[in-house]
């Protein structure tokens, strides 16, 4: 039996795939596989290419896609159907991507994991086994924190500053180069064909910026950090989480130190029973151990040695 785990995100998809007997047989990457921002069957084609390398040509018995935004109906249904077409005959079963982020920190414990990526949601389960979730709701109304956020609020800072409206930053010049143009005021017309991934995929300039003493890029990390914490915050109320309990963080923000610092800072201030930590396993590794359980399996500790070695922040 071969069991793969996929992570399907904005930027790029990752694979991992699992034999009988539990070694682990591979890993890979392709590109990007969020169905709200290629369409389902070419995030399913990118799955698919990521599924077939990582298991060696095999064919996987078990499939396990966590995915952002999953819980949109037509959305499944459309991903569900391009995946059985692209892998005739195979399991497979999708997950909102937080699901396999919180697997990945907490394998079958509980605790609280906050991602953020191109997007942000937080998520949590309980010593009963119960969820909750908050933020998350997409790019055009919510992902406070996220790459696209940071990266969104940045673009604004520029042009209140070009308006004379705000401070002047560093941020307007190394965006400006970062986008190619010559002057603030082709700003608007370069962002916008670039879609969420693309104006996400600004946000270390940000955070570059903010490690280097900019106030501007400094405010914007330190406001999305606490939309973070919050929103891990609201999860532990929800969750009824009183005393201490475990927070981590996942995504292509927390591979920055700045980030991190800036979170465990908010996170304090918002839910002061939290503790920091870095997951145990990347979410690519949390969709491996949700194929095992999904088949009634717990693997052993050899095997989760083993996706330890998976990275699962990797670039925005």
């Amino acid at each position: 039996m071969i069991l793969v785990g996929v992570d399907a995100g904005a930027t790029r998809v990752r694979a991992a795939a699992v034999a009988e007997g539990w070694g682990l047989l591979g890993s890979a990457a392709a590109g990007p596989a969020n169905p709200h921002n290629v369409g389902a069957e070419p995030a399913a084609a990118e799955i698919a290419r990521a599924i077939r390398s990582a298991s060696s040509g095999h064919a996987p018995d078990v499939v396990v896609v966590g995915v952002a935004g999953i819980e949109v109906t037509d959305l499944r249904r459309d991903l569900q159907r391009a995946l059985q077409a692209s892998l005739p005959g195979r399991e497979i079963h999708l997950y909102a991507d937080a699901v396999i982020a919180l697997d990945g920190a907490f394998p079958g414990q509980p605790g609280v994991i906050v991602i953020a990526g191109t997007g942000s949601v937080a998520w949590g389960r309980n010593v009963e086994g119960r969820e909750a979730r908050a933020g998350g709701w997409g790019h055009l109304i919510d992902d406070a924190g996220s790459g696209y956020d940071l990266s969104r609020r940045a673009l604004g800072a520029v042009m209140r500053a070009h308006d004379g409206r705000g401070p002047s930053t560093a941020l307007t010049e190394r965006l400006i180069a970062a986008l190619g143009v010559e002057r603030a005021e082709r700003v608007v017309e370069a962002v916008r064909s670039m879609g969420p991934a693309g104006i996400a995929a600004l946000a270390p300039i940000v955070v570059n910026a903010a490690a280097e003493g900019d106030r501007v890029a400094e405010e914007i990390v330190a406001e999305g950090c606490r939309d973070l914490a919050d929103a891990a915050a609201a999860v532990a109320r929800s969750l009824e989480l009183r005393g201490p309990h475990a927070v981590a963080g996942t995504g292509g923000l927390f591979g920055h130190g700045t980030i991190r610092e800036a979170f465990v800072d908010a996170l304090r201030r918002a839910s002061p029973q939290a503790h920091f930590t870095l997951p145990r396993l990347p979410p690519v590794g949390g969709a491996v151990w949700k194929a095992f359980t999904v088949k009634g399996i717990t693997p052993d500790e050899n095997l989760l040695t083993r996706l330890e070695a998976l990275t699962g922040t990797g670039e925005m």
